[in-house]
This record gives structure tokens, C-alpha cells and sequence, in this order.
């Protein structure tokens, strides 16, 4: 009988280690995107498109995610000449419900104008929702984050910065592919709000997934 406890036990234990291996997803990512910077000098507005990836690794109740993209932004209404824009993010999540994941990293933006680059590197603290809507092949996600600190080099000091994301995510049966459409937007303020940049963007990514 002991013996047989045991041959359980280890069963149990094996069984768990199976559902919790390495679950890695790779992909592509554009985003669209629409950048409105506020300033004492005015304001000015720029949109373009960026072109990356995205990539993101699960074990368990652990989450590593991972996105890169860059491109060029280009005035709305004349103005200011076309800038380079980099953008780069990194977190680490834990999931405390199947639904749920609580996490945080470095966020990076940078803009190249004329050779001179304007960088922004927030360190936020994020939540997520997802889940299911029609069985497994479409889910929703709302996610929302907060700057806890920040480096920027323009002249005025950092206030705050939050942001969210909402969108759809189509999963195709039977095949290891999964493509996601979303909103987001993050709002940064600096210098009492003397100056503020808020940043929107229309995502379109694929991903090939390891279930």
C-alpha cells in the first residue's frame, strides 16, 4: 500500500510538471500609431506605422513577455520634420488566477530627430484580464499599467504615466496560430503639466504557439 502511495504521488507530481513545461510564442507586430506631444514650444502631432515583433515564454504561473518595434512617425499638419520612433517593452508576470496576471518591467521609447535622440525608459507595474468568448478559438483581454519610475531626458521633471490595452485574440483549430488585434494608449505628464505626450496605437500581430 505504501509503495502504491508513492507510485501516486509521483504520478501527481510528474502530471503537473507535464502541464507546466515551457510554452514559448514568436510572432510579428505592427503597430499604427498616432503620437500628440504638448509643450511649452506648442503643439505637435505625428502618426506612422512600426514594424516588429513579439515574443513570450509561460511555465506554469510564470509569464515573460517581450515586444520590439520601429519605424518613422511623419507630421500631421506640417510642422516639425518626420522622426525616427523605437519602442521596446519587457515584463515578467505571475498569474494568481487562470484569468489574471500581475507583473512589471521597462518600457523604452525613443525618438530620432536629426541625429539627436529624445528617450523615455518607464518602469511599470501592470494587471491583466482575459478570457474566453466563444469556447477556446476567441478571447478578450483588457490590460492596464502604471509608471512607478522614470528616465527621460527632456528639461522638465517626470510627474506620472498610465496606460492601457484592450483587444481580441483568434486562435485557429487545430494549428499552433494565433493573430491579435488591439487599442492602446499611454499618457505621460511631466513638469506639472507643462509638458504631456500621449501615444496611441492600432496593433496587429501573429503569433505562432506552442500549446
Amino acid at each position: 500500500m505504501r509503495t502504491l502511495l508513492v507510485l501516486l504521488a509521483l504520478a501527481g507530481m510528474a502530471a503537473r510538471l507535464v502541464a507546466q513545461k515551457l510554452r514559448p510564442a514568436v510572432g510579428p507586430l505592427v503597430i499604427g500609431v498616432h503620437v500628440r506631444n504638448e509643450s511649452p514650444a506648442g503643439t505637435d502631432e505625428f502618426s506612422g506605422t512600426t514594424f516588429g515583433g513579439e515574443g513570450g515564454l509561460s511555465f506554469g504561473r510564470l509569464v515573460l513577455r517581450l515586444d520590439y518595434v520601429q519605424g518613422s512617425v511623419s507630421p500631421v499638419s506640417g510642422g516639425p520634420s518626420a522622426r525616427d520612433l523605437i519602442e521596446g517593452r519587457a515584463e515578467i508576470g505571475f498569474r494568481p488566477l487562470r484569468w489574471l496576471t500581475l507583473g512589471g518591467g521597462p518600457h523604452a521609447r525613443a525618438y530620432v530627430i536629426d541625429g539627436r535622440s529624445v528617450r523615455w525608459v518607464l518602469w511599470n507595474v501592470r494587471g491583466r484580464a482575459e478570457g474566453n468568448f466563444i469556447g477556446s478559438a476567441v478571447a478578450g483581454y483588457m490590460e492596464g499599467w502604471r509608471a512607478v519610475s522614470a528616465d527621460v531626458n527632456v528639461p522638465e521633471p517626470f510627474d506620472h504615466a498610465e496606460g492601457g490595452e484592450a483587444g481580441i485574440v483568434l486562435r485557429l483549430s487545430g494549428a499552433p496560430l494565433q493573430a491579435r488585434v488591439a487599442y492602446r494608449i499611454d499618457h505621460s505628464v511631466l513638469g506639472g503639466g507643462s509638458r504631456q505626450e500621449t501615444v496611441e496605437g492600432v496593433v496587429v500581430a501573429f503569433s505562432v504557439v506552442r500549446r
